[in-house]
């Protein structure tokens, strides 16, 4: 080994340009334990009063756009829901409630337009026959309209009787054409052809139209519940707002020793105008929906139901009669109308036969006659169910009469089950709970435009107020980070 050799390895100095490894070391080491530069400017740029005002201009804009989207969105939903008031689901509630309405007609107007023919009333059978046509031309345009939606129904069961009562009342139809070509031949047959059709209305098409009336009436009912419903997450974030945009003019007063921020107090005062408006908007539309709900669906369901009962009840005299002529079992057609008389006029109903058109005034206060004018505070409505209950004592009392002569004196019984004055009577029952019901209608479509009405341009006013509240804040704040130059 050369003398060069040993004093290098005895740990003579590098040569010049040369990088120890214990500089490297401590290099690196410093520049970890040294923070970073950017991250010390971000704390700082918070820390200071211009970062914190631009976090502050940001949080009201974002906040004022949220809350206006939020209330604009939940404003919208309730113009669709009383938009569809107005239109869709109300539309089928009165489709099926006629549909329910007019197969009743005509199962009574067929029976009445047999017993007719058979008497050879001519008057009387063109009188029932064609009331039967016009109920069957009502029944089948009801049904279209309900066919027509049914895919929008969420129950399958629904969907498929929907499907099948077209058939149905085809068949029913049928069997009537069929009892009408055997009368007019004085066929014994004709009795059971219409007792057939009788059976099939009440086995198959009455009950799936009272199953339809009550799914629609339902579907009504839970979007007027969604129109009454409060809007109180809108309302709590309009006020969390409002709260922010007073606490930011405090924070900003402490900071600058300024009193007033234009921008800030104009936000404010927006916000207290849409809070306001949102509030006066709910409450206006939640009050005429309960309306339409409380004085206007409520009532017209129960004059619907005793309008049905009532038809039902005078359908079943009338096959008594039909079942009478060729010896048919009437017993449960007597059985059906007793019920019925019960459910229209309570429990007390006269059967005593004594024909007092007084004796069923106690029996109202449980019948459906009685529900339906306790339902209204309307003196119009209440008139008509009074005039419907006062013909319908008079109509009812009738029956005794009828249930006498039935068989042995067909004829007499048809006369007073046609004629005066019973018919009459119930005529005047049926047209005035028509005229009750068409009443109430009326007042169901005022309310729901009424209520329409209070939140007409609240949608576009949220929507402008959200705005001007974003750009309003953001310049209030704006105007303060201006000045740090």
């Amino acid at each position: 080994m050369t003398e060069q050799d040993t004093a290098t390895a005895d740990g003579a100095p590098e040569a010049p340009g040369a990088i120890g490894a214990g500089t490297v070391i401590e290099d690196v080491a410093e520049r970890a334990e040294r923070p970073s530069t950017r991250g010390m400017r971000r704390k700082d740029l918070l820390r200071s009063t211009p970062g914190q005002w631009g976090v502050l201009l940001v949080a009201l804009v974002i906040a004022g756009l949220i809350v206006g989207l939020v209330t604009s969105l939940s404003v919208r939903s309730r113009q669709q829901t009383l938009a569809d008031l107005a239109t869709s689901s109300g539309q089928l509630r009165v489709a099926a409630a006629e549909f329910h309405r007019s197969l009743s007609t005509a199962d009574t107007a067929a029976a009445a337009a047999f017993l007719a023919r058979d008497q050879n009333r001519a008057t009387d059978r063109v009188r029932y026959e064609t009331a039967y046509e016009a109920a069957i031309s009502e029944a089948q345009s009801a049904l279209a309209t309900l066919v027509a939606s049914r895919d929008e129904d969420s129950d399958p069961g629904r969907r498929n009787l929907l499907g099948t009562l077209p058939g149905r009342l085809s068949e029913y139809t049928v069997l009537i054409e069929t009892a009408r070509a055997y009368n007019r031949q004085g066929e014994p047959v004709a009795s059971t052809y219409q007792l057939l059709a009788a059976d099939a209305m009440r086995a198959h098409l009455l009950p799936a139209a009272r199953e339809l009336h009550q799914a629609t009436r339902a579907r009504v009912a839970d979007k007027q519940l969604s129109a009454m419903s409060f809007p109180v997450l809108e309302l709590v974030l309009i006020g969390l707002l409002l709260g922010a945009l007073v606490g930011a003019q405090v924070w900003l007063r402490r900071r600058t020793n300024r009193l007033i921020n234009v921008g800030l107090v104009a936000a404010t005062a927006a916000a207290a105008a849409m809070l306001v408006w949102t509030m006066a908007g709910a409450v206006t539309a939640g009050a005429h929906a309960e309306r339409s709900a409380e004085e206007g669906t409520q009532v017209g369901d129960a004059l619907t139901d005793a309008r049905i009962t009532a038809l039902a009840a005078r359908g079943n005299e009338a096959l008594l009669l039909v079942s009478a002529r060729d010896d048919h079992d009437t017993s449960r057609y007597q059985q059906r109308f007793i019920d019925l008389r019960e459910r229209l006029v309570g429990s007390g109903a006269d059967d005593s036969g004594t024909g007092d058109p007084n004796a069923g005034d106690s029996a109202r206060s449980g019948g459906e006659l009685a529900l339906a004018k306790a339902a209204t505070d309307d003196a119009e409505i209440r008139d008509q169910i009074d005039k419907a209950a006062a013909a319908a004592d008079v109509w009812l009392n009738q029956h005794d009469v009828i249930l006498s002569a039935a068989g042995a004196a067909q004829a007499g019984a048809v006369e007073a089950l046609l004629g005066s004055p019973g018919a009459g009577s119930f005529t005047t029952v049926d047209d005035a709970l028509g005229a009750a019901v068409d009443d109430v209608r009326h007042d169901i479509n005022d309310e729901i435009t009424a209520a329409r009405s209070a939140m007409t341009a609240m949608t576009t006013g949220v929507i402008t107020l959200s705005g001007f509240i974003a750009l309003a804040a953001g310049a209030g704040v704006w105007q303060r980070l201006r000045e740090y130059r």
